[in-house]
Order: structure tokens, then sequence, then C-alpha cells
């Protein structure tokens, strides 16, 4: 896995309000998220999508974000996410994934309710964004859970290498700029 980025929640007006986003409007916020990730991800990249795409709920929305955005894309179904498309060239939906990256073990899904209690690795996340940073923060080393919503990744993919470079500082990051400004102290 390359990158990771959840809940963009395309044309979700509400979401700037819920989530204090920085964008003065729905088409904005849908522009400049699409154009952060192609920005980072390249069409050959591999992309973990943590959930809640869009608001809409027809397969032709769906359709129509999926073919804006680069990458192949592993798309974890979120509480937002009511229409699957079962074959897609470049998309593989499902409801959790599990995957190794430099060693660390990583269990993905959209809420962390639904994770298994008995994980020995890494927990990613989305679902809950920026709205409960105290028990739900980019990084928690003491539950061994990262939330991977947008907003706390600066609205933009997370490269996968990047995570475990955080994971190695042993520290909890409320979001994505400290934990880059912790590394670039330590440098």
């Amino acid at each position: 896995m390359d990158y990771l980025i959840s809940d963009l929640h395309l044309d979700h007006d509400n979401i700037i309000d819920y989530c204090d986003r920085p964008f003065s409007s729905v088409e904005e916020m849908n522009d400049v998220l699409v154009e952060h990730w192609n920005a980072v991800v390249d069409p050959d990249d591999e992309v973990l999508y943590g959930g809640d795409l869009t608001i809409r709920t027809s397969a032709a929305a769906l359709l129509d974000w999926l073919n804006e955005l680069n990458g192949e894309i592993v798309f974890l179904l979120g509480n937002h996410d009511g229409t699957v498309l079962e074959e897609l060239d470049r998309v593989q939906f499902v409801e959790e994934f599990r995957f190794e990256h430099r060693g660390v073990p990583f269990y993905a899904i959209h809420d962390p309710a639904d994770g298994p209690s008995n994980w020995n690795g890494w927990l990613l996340h989305g679902h809950h964004h920026n709205n409960w940073p105290d028990r739900f923060p980019f990084v928690d080393h003491d539950s061994r859970r990262v939330n991977f919503s947008v907003e706390l990744l600066d609205y933009r993919p997370l490269a996968t290498d990047r995570l475990v470079d955080y994971l190695a500082c042993g520290e909890r990051f409320p979001d994505r700029t400290t934990a880059e400004n912790t590394l670039q102290a330590n440098d």
C-alpha cells in the first residue's frame, strides 16, 4: 500500500461546518480534495481509501468521483457508501483490509468500533474525522490506532512509508502537521 486517506465526503455541504473544514463552498472543497489527491497519487500507486467518498448514494455519482481519482484503490466501505460496485478495473470494495508495511501489521476498517478486540498490530480507521481529538487523534500509541480521516492529514493522502516513520517516534500525534514537525525537529 502506497497511500492512505479517508472520509473525503465529496458533495457534502454540511461536512464543511461539521468538521470546520477550511472551504467556502462544497465546489471548492471538491476541487481541492481531488487536486490534492491527484498531486500526490500517480495512476499506478495503491491507495487505501477508508470510506465515505461522497454523500450522494447513486452508482453514477460514485463512479464519477472514482474516475476523477488516480490510483489503484482498496475502498473500505463507510457508513455513507450505500452503493457498492462489484467490478471496477482499479477499485476493490472491502469491509476490512489487512496488510503489512515495512514489518508493521495493519488492520483497516472504516469505524474503529467494528475492529477486532484482539488485534496486535495497528488499527487504521476513519469515521470520526477531527471531532473527538482526545479519543481519536491521528496517532494514538496507547490504543495502537491511526485515524486517517482527511482533516487530520492536511487534506492530502499520506504515504504509508511516512506513517511508519511517525509510528516509530512512539508519540501521540493529534494530526499530521504535528507529526511532521516532530520528525523534522528530531532530524
